[in-house]
C-alpha cells in the first residue's frame, strides 16, 4: 500500500470517528483533502480500499465481542510474520489481550492484512484495517476505543 493512500485513510477515519455531532459529506470530505494537497487519483484508491475492505463479509455467526474466558495464543505464520511487521504483530497481540478483540475479529484482521499487503505491514496500516474491521463488524460499538488506538491515547482506553 501507498504511504500517501494510507494517509489518506487515516485521515478520513478520524473525520468520520469526529463527526458524530456534524457530520461531514462526501464531497466536503474530498475538498478537505484535495485543499491539503492530495491527488484525486489517490483519494480515490483510498475510498476504493476502504470500500473493499468493509464489504468483505465476516463470518455472520461469530458475534464481534466475546466473553473472554480462556485466553488463547496464536502464532503467527511464517506468511504472516513477513507480511506484518513486528510492531503491528504486537499490536493486534495486546488489543486480544486487552479483551478488545475476539479471535475471529483477529483472525479477520490478519486475513485482510496478509491479502492487502504489497509491501509489509507497518503499525499505522494494522491500526487503520484493525479499525476498520471493528466499525465493520460492531456498528459503532468500539468507536472511542478505535479512537483511542489511532491516537496512541493507551490511558483513555484503560480508564
Amino acid at each position: 500500500m501507498r504511504e500517501r493512500v494510507l494517509a489518506i485513510v487515516n485521515l478520513i477515519a478520524k473525520y468520520v470517528l469526529g463527526a458524530e455531532d456534524a457530520p461531514i459529506s462526501e464531497q466536503e470530505l474530498i475538498a478537505e483533502l484535495m485543499s491539503v494537497g492530495y491527488e484525486s487519483e489517490e483519494i480515490h484508491d483510498a475510498f476504493t480500499w476502504m470500500e473493499s475492505v468493509a464489504l468483505q463479509n465476516p463470518d455472520d455467526s461469530s458475534p464481534a465481542i466475546i466473553p473472554m474466558g480462556q485466553p488463547s495464543y496464536r502464532l503467527f505464520s511464517p506468511e504472516e510474520q513477513s507480511a506484518l511487521s513486528q510492531e503491528a504483530i504486537g499490536f493486534l497481540v495486546r488489543l486480544r489481550a486487552m479483551g478488545m478483540l475476539s479471535d475471529e475479529a483477529q483472525e479477520e484482521i490478519i486475513d485482510r492484512a496478509v491479502r492487502a499487503s504489497e509491501d509489509q505491514i507497518n503499525l499505522q496500516e494494522i491500526k487503520i484495517i484493525s479499525a476498520l474491521t471493528l466499525l465493520s463488524r460492531s456498528n459503532n460499538l468500539w468507536q472511542r476505543e478505535i479512537d483511542c488506538f489511532l491516537d496512541n491515547d493507551w490511558e483513555r482506553i484503560y480508564h
